[in-house]
């Protein structure tokens, strides 16, 4: 079985810091997936060309609530504009390659503003060959869109989350990769060719190199953050501490206070639903920064100290680092 780290790269988020966040596992199955059934053209099954679909109903708010307007791009081109006519929203980066482009549009957000009932399209000179999904998609749910490749012109590879029954919303326990040629026609044909799962690394081994790593150096010190993912941090007041006696976790996120529950096996971390006081950001860098360090602590599966720096991760992903006071 080969194992191969697991990176979303289609969607920012830029959250609300009212919200309720959920470590929940995902209950999904992939026994229903359209990508462990033959696979099917469906840009052109039952017609002579593809036809640009309308977006779905979907539970979750507008992407244009203020807290996510953020993330949402106006239409650059006559295919974009053409999506958006259709009711679409666009957000995310434009992949091209020679006279191919693909880009994501959305019918809604969630409470973290990350996209619900949302698509791939792929045009080729300008004309519409179709979508890498037969259905609108819901981040963090089985076979949701997470990573597109174009290899060259007329090849393209996208890469899908494979959520099992325990899986935490975090770190689905495979991948699906579907290859698709594209013919460049006078009426473009995107087709899907093959698709292929594999296992990802579920593990929570601690790091190499760690000491000190049982939960009492967790406790009885303040943890000023310095680090999220690769972006480094200095002269910033973040920090988190944990409460041994009552299992709480508080700290600050930038612009507001947060709080919560978390529970610990061995080097196993994770935090029960976190809520934080209601106080708008003063900058949009404000803003990015406290989401992205309450999203990550979501996303915590481990915890892993040396000394007096604490690292957190998600599953074999650095995702935060601490300093204590």
């Amino acid at each position: 079985m080969i194992c191969r780290s697991f990176v979303l790269t289609l969607f920012s988020v830029f959250a609300p810091l009212s919200i309720v966040f959920s470590a929940s596992a995902q209950q999904a199955s992939t026994n229903n997936s359209w990508l462990d059934r033959p696979l099917v053209n469906w840009n052109r099954q039952g017609k002579d060309f593809p036809q640009l679909p309308s977006p779905s109903k979907t539970a979750g708010e507008s992407p244009l609530v203020s807290r996510c307007r953020e993330q949402v791009r106006q239409p650059a081109s006559a295919a974009e504009r053409a999506v958006v006519q259709k009711g679409w929203t666009l957000y995310g980066q434009v992949y091209s390659h020679g006279t191919t482009t693909v880009f994501t549009a959305m019918s809604g957000v969630d409470g973290m503003c990350r996209p619900l009932g949302y698509q791939a399209f792929v045009y080729s000179e300008g004309r519409y060959a179709g979508t890498l999904s037969p259905v609108p998609m819901d981040s963090r749910t089985d076979s949701s869109l997470t990573n597109i490749r174009l290899i060259g012109a007329t090849r393209i590879a996208a890469e899908f989350a494979r959520y099992g029954k325990s899986d935490p919303l975090c770190c689905p326990s495979k991948k699906s990769t579907v290859n698709y040629n594209l013919r460049n026609d006078e009426i473009p044909d995107l087709t899907p060719v093959n698709v292929n799962t594999v296992a990802m690394c579920q593990t929570n081994k601690p790091a190499e190199g760690s000491n000190n790593n049982d939960a009492t150096s967790l406790f009885g010190k303040r943890w000023l953050l310095t680090e999220i993912g690769e972006q480094k941090l200095s002269a910033n007041k973040l920090y988190i501490e944990f409460d041994k006696k009552q299992s709480r976790v508080s700290g600050d996120s930038g612009c507001n206070r947060f709080f919560g529950g978390f529970e610990i096996n061995g080097t196993s971390l994770k935090f029960s639903p976190l809520a934080s006081t209601k106080r708008a950001c003063l900058t949009p860098e404000a803003n990015r920064l406290e989401t992205s360090f309450l999203r990550s602590l979501e996303e915590t599966t481990r915890f892993d100290v040396q000394g007096k720096t604490l690292r957190l991760y998600a599953g074999e992903r650095q995702v935060l680092v601490f300093t204590s006071e």
